[in-house]
């Protein structure tokens, strides 16, 4: 029998009986939906986790700090007072460069500073990059450019910065003559190609300043809870204000150091870390999220104190993958159900067509094409079930969106503006979506495994007789 002529045969039979293969797919239609439905909101879950990690810092990047190095063969070396400090010189930028997995590195100064934009005053929170990497560590501008390795005291500014200036003369706060909460946002753009006067103390003399003139050349689009408030400027230029700022801090660290014991022992490591230019922390790219892991585990085995938000990320994917299998699970019981009804509904086609059947084998159909039409009527049912319980899927994903999202956008009660993008609960991917109608088929065709066999086993003489 010809595929073709096998599908029509097989589709004119299940709808002699409309009711009953209607109420038979029906079944499918919602355990498909159930776990379409059940699984969209495990991977849901799953990207709001990942989403607010990465407001941390971007998940491939890693931040190196120094850390303490003791012999792991010696267990009381981790207790003892005596262990070596793990740096961050130029021998370990080069090292961590070398490392695989690794495709961007740079060493990085912090400094603070008062700053002063006309008659606004704010601060700075600076850090010193090596320009030539921002690219490649995903600074991302909403506005602007990055500085240029040729340029000097050129900054790029995330988008809180701007809301540290104020001017002192207004009054500031609630209360405040013609203000509306003292606590607006403002647009981060302002900030944009103006230059801003900082201030510098030196740790050892608060007296002694020094002033410099920063311009604004970019705005960075990143809302992660790291760069937001913090001012990026060339390595260069936050060395040589460095040297300021802890100038004589030696005299009045070794007056420090006299107090004896570990604090002692601190102050020297910290003097000394100064005296041989260290950094303050270097920023590692790994090349993928799972370099970023390996990368993470190996730095801190080596000593230093490591961090990335991929770290977090694997305990999220281990969760949603379980919180996905019981969700998918509770959908799948309701497909099971509907393969037992696909089942039942076959048997019955046989009690009714005993006549049709022992006529067919009658004029020379084999047992193949016996087992082949229940088989594909059986199929069927699982296709018609699965692409309708698609469509009702991927309704219920867009109501879910629309309507339970914005609760969770907006907290206990709904946002106030209708037309606020929802917060995606619901994802059904491409291969979820194909997994699903492949899975509904394949329920069809073993539930019709055991009809198809005892439709073969009917004996043609006993099948007209009996009708």
């Amino acid at each position: 029998m010809r595929k073709a002529d096998l599908l029509i045969l097989a589709n004119k039979n299940l709808w002699r009986r409309k009711v009953r293969t209607i109420l038979t797919c029906m079944g499918v239609v919602i355990g498909t939906a159930s776990i379409v439905v059940m699984i969209s909101l495990g991977i849901g879950l799953q990207a709001s986790m990942e989403e607010s990690m990465a407001r941390w810092g971007d998940l491939n990047i890693i931040q190196v700090n120094p850390g303490m190095h003791h012999d792991p063969e010696n267990p009381e070396a981790a207790e003892s007072t005596s262990q070596e400090e793990v740096g961050l010189d130029e021998e370990a930028v080069e090292k961590f460069k070398s490392m695989p997995g690794v495709s961007a590195v740079s060493p990085t100064y912090e400094v603070r500073g008062e700053a002063q934009m006309g008659r606004e005053e704010g601060h700075f929170r600076m850090v010193g990059v090596d320009v030539e990497t921002m690219e490649e560590l995903e600074f991302s501008l909403q506005d602007g450019r990055l500085p240029r390795a040729e340029e000097s005291y050129t900054v790029v500014a995330g988008p809180q910065v701007i809301n540290t200036f104020r001017d002192p003369r207004v009054e500031q706060g609630p209360g405040a003559p013609g203000s509306t909460g003292g606590h607006e946002e403002r647009e981060p753009t302002e900030l944009l190609e103006e230059s801003v006067q900082v201030t510098f103390h030196n740790r050892a003399d608060r007296e002694r300043q020094q002033r410099h003139n920063f311009f604004v050349v970019g705005i960075l689009d990143d809302e992660s809870m790291q760069r937001s408030s913090q001012v990026y400027a060339s390595l260069e230029d936050i060395d040589r204000i460095r040297d300021f700022v802890y100038e004589g801090i030696e005299d009045a660290r070794q007056e420090t150091a006299a107090m004896g014991g570990q604090g002692a022992a601190q102050q020297q490591s910290r003097q000394q870390r100064d005296q041989e230019k260290e950094y303050d922390s270097i920023k590692i790219r790994a090349d993928s999220i799972e370099s970023a892991r390996e990368l993470s585990d190996n730095l801190r085995d080596m000593g230093y104190n490591a961090y990335s938000a991929s770290d977090a990320l694997e305990g999220v994917e281990n969760t949603s993958r379980t919180i996905q299998a019981i969700l998918g699970g509770i959908g799948g019981i309701t497909l099971l159900v509907a393969a037992l009804s696909i089942t039942n509904t076959m048997v019955m086609s046989i009690y009714e067509r005993t006549k049709e059947i022992g006529v067919i084998k009658v004029i020379g159909a084999s047992a193949s094409d016996i087992r082949a039409m229940f088989l594909t009527e059986a199929s069927l049912i699982g296709f018609f079930g699965g692409v309708i319980g698609l469509a009702v899927s991927y309704g219920a994903s867009h109501l879910l969106n629309q309507f339970a999202g914005r609760f969770v956008e907006g907290g206990i009660m709904p946002v106030a503006d209708p037309a606020a993008e929802s917060v995606q609960i619901s994802i059904i991917p491409v291969w979820l979506a194909l997994f699903a109608l492949g899975f509904a088929i394949l329920i069809g065709l073993i539930s019709g495994l055991y009809p198809a066999m005892r439709a073969i086993k009917l004996s043609p003489i006993v099948a007209i007789r009996n009708e």
